[in-house]
């Protein structure tokens, strides 16, 4: 009997039903009667707990996970022999693995540590295995704990780190060299692998060209090995290889500035015979996401190469696909679209500026997972970043400039986000770090001005994410006013906000005779408009092509909606397709922000949107940002508030906590409160 329940609950554990395979498992450990029975159920339950801490990003489902693999290490004690060594090597495993996705997600660099304890044990155990399955297991551990430390390199831009990955990594290479036939082959395939990529990222850290060649001699040594693997199996490999070698050359020309044309002309060589080796592919699964890296590798050598057209017409091809089939939307309409999001949202390789996000010393504080006058630090846990409702914008007019832009009118503008069904929710970041102006408008406390913080995020060039236009509307895709007739789950429809792309701000203006036509970057031939586009970097040719094709685009929706039937049907699928874009322009009063903003549209009650009684808002959470930032600059006035904070208690507080965040106080130049 709890045979069968354990099988099932296998079974809807395979089918990713895991709150279903919970419930049998739950089922087979009230009847499970002996240490093995016991050690399996835990195992499986472990393993549903972690898929859905995975899934939900929720520490207490991590907690859950630990406990059954721990209850798992204790059952596997109680066996005999090589069977309890090989179960306790398991346990030792899945706990190292979930401390290590703890550390990834909250920032907390001790839990590498811990995981790297059970990952030691897991070592230890396997060395008392006997045969091909004790260097297996001894494999899988060196290559945990290699896995420990280049996480921890990349969070912390620790780069000492990443000799302890290599050495991990090639004690790894010499376990798999010992194993037999085709599994020794294979292991040796990834081992390759990893360390040629330990050696990338080193390289990418500190842009020495030694470092790239180092990984490009691990890499084709990958691609060498898997000639030697049969079928598929091989072909996948070596496209995997020479995808890497490809990028090798890539990031090298970008980061070294050294023979530029030569790494250049070598990555397109690389990528073309990653193509020639997909066609041979018959894992229709591998195409699609071979054949998707690929566009994107070429995509980033059109930019590296200066050819920003094709470049541009890549990307925009690309958001197009992304973009809901709807037929009933002018295909004209979705084409313009696309042209403004490939503008406005921002690539990793267009941008290498930090960015900033201004909040209060409470928010700050809360995100960090430190309190200022709290007691027990180690049990404060850091807050994810919201995302705030459009409705709480300091920009009345949010969303509706576009609309004016175009000529579209309504009796009753204000009443247009409250009859749709979906609100948007922004985080909000500029350009401009430490800046006076931003310290006086956000995150002061009280009355005192420049006394709240300015978070600094990419200044390392490594926040921003490859653009995915889905995570930002895939509710209008699925559910709403952009759906097709197929739609996918609720399950399929949770995805993490960390995957939303960054878009930049434009402001239009509304030009008189107070405004020169050297603040507009865009022209157009409506003489009441404007549009500023700032550049993203110090590419001229770039910005160049950005603005064009910014022109080109609105200048087309201006004629589309001039001419449109707006008694129609048509008329109104297509206005709600500005979904889209309306909120990546404001007035122009908001320019000097210089914003860019993560963007999500969201269903009104959904399970996503959640409600804050402090504030009495609803918010969507972004996600934890300690990973992700590099600096915090607390305002000039930070210590001369009622609050009776210290810039010294922060910064010890941080560091204990978060110690790869620096933090600097900002002394621009203002007043101290008025304490009269």
């Amino acid at each position: 009997m709890e045979n069968d329940l354990i099988d099932q609950g296998i079974e809807l554990f395979n089918s990713e039903k895991y709150a279903e395979a919970i419930q049998k498992l739950d089922e087979a450990l009230e009847t499970a009667n002996n240490p093995q029975q016991q050690a399996d159920v835990n195992f499986w339950l472990g393993r549903c707990y972690f898929e859905q801490a995975l899934q939900t990003n929720d520490a207490t489902l991590f907690d859950k996970a630990l406990g059954h693999f721990q209850k798992l290490l204790v059952q596997a004690k109680k066996l005999n022999g090589d069977q309890s060594n090989q179960q306790q090597g398991y346990a030792q495993s899945w706990l190292g693995g979930c401390y290590l996705e703890l550390a990834l997600q909250t920032g907390n660099t001790a839990l590498f540590d811990k995981a790297r304890g059970y990952l030691q044990e897991q070592l230890v155990q396997a060395k008392k295995l006997n045969g091909e399955k004790g260097i297996e297991q001894q494999v899988y551990a060196q290559f945990g704990l290699g896995r420990c430390y280049l996480e921890q390199a990349l969070q912390t831009n620790d780069t000492t780190l990443f000799n302890k990955v290599s050495e991990h990594f090639q004690k790894r290479l010499v376990q798999a060299e010992k194993l037999n036939g085709e599994k020794g082959i294979e292991e040796q395939v990834y081992a390759q692998h990893w360390l040629g990529f330990c050696y990338f990222e080193y390289a990418c850290q500190t842009n020495n060209a030694t470092l790239f060649e180092d990984a490009r001699k691990y890499f084709q040594e990958q691609s060498t090995q898997a000639e030697k693997l049969n079928g598929n199996k091989s072909i996948e490999k070596q496209a995997n290889a020479k995808s890497w070698l490809g990028r090798c050359y890539l990031k090298q020309a970008k980061q070294t500035k050294e023979d530029i044309e030569k790494n250049l002309s070598e990555a397109e060589e690389h990528f073309g015979k990653v193509f020639e080796l997909v066609k041979k592919a018959t894992n229709k699964a591998f195409k699609k996401q071979a054949i998707a890296k690929l566009r994107r590798d070429f995509q980033e050598l059109y930019f590296a190469k200066g050819n920003y057209d094709n470049y541009f017409k890549s990307k925009q091809e690309h958001i197009q696909q992304k973009l809901s089939k709807n037929k009933k939307i002018n295909s004209r309409l979705k084409e313009n679209i696309a042209a403004i999001l490939a503008v406005l949202s921002i690539d990793p390789i267009e941008f290498d500026k930090p960015l900033a996000h201004y909040t209060s010393p409470t928010v700050c504080e809360k995100l960090l997972g430190i309190g200022q006058k709290q007691a027990n630090q180690e049990s404060i846990a850091a807050s994810k970043m919201r995302m705030n409702s459009s409705a709480y914008m300091n920009d009345p007019y949010e969303g509706k400039s576009l609309y004016d832009f175009l000529g579209i009118q309504e009796p009753d503008l204000e009443n247009l986000s409250e009859s749709s069904p979906y609100n948007a929710f922004f985080a909000c970041f500029s350009s401009r770090v430490n800046d006076l102006n931003q310290f006086r408008l956000y995150g002061k406390v009280g009355n005192v001005e420049a006394s709240g913080c300015c978070l600094v995020f990419n200044r390392r060039g490594n926040w921003i994410r490859e653009p995915d236009i889905d995570a930002s509307y895939r509710r209008l895709s699925e559910q709403g006013f952009m759906a097709g007739n197929d739609m996918e789950t609720a399950a399929k429809a949770q995805r993490p906000s960390e995957n939303l792309p960054l878009y930049q701000i434009a402001y239009i203006f509304y030009r008189d005779e107070y405004t020169q036509d050297k603040e507009y970057d865009v022209m157009f031939d409506n003489p009441n408009f404007g549009v500023r586009l700032k550049p993203i970097s110090d590419n001229s040719k770039w910005h160049t092509v950005r603005k064009r094709q910014l022109k080109k685009a609105l200048n087309a929706l201006c004629r589309y909606w001039k001419n449109a039937d707006r008694k129609k049907e048509e008329f109104q699928e297509n206005k709600a397709a500005l979904e889209y874009i309306r909120y990546l322009f404001k007035d122009h009063a908001f320019r000097d922000e210089e914003e860019f903003r993560l963007l999500q549209i969201e269903e009104i009650g959904s399970d996503k949107v959640q409600y804050c009684p402090d504030t009495n808002t609803a918010f969507l959470e972004y996600g934890n940002v300690c990973t992700r930032l590099d600096e915090v600059i607390l305002g000039t006035n930070y210590e001369r508030t009622d609050d009776g904070r210290k810039v010294e208690v922060f910064r010890h507080l941080l560091k204990r906590k978060q110690p790869h965040i620096k933090v600097r106080h900002s002394s621009l130049p203002i007043n101290p409160p008025n304490k009269s």
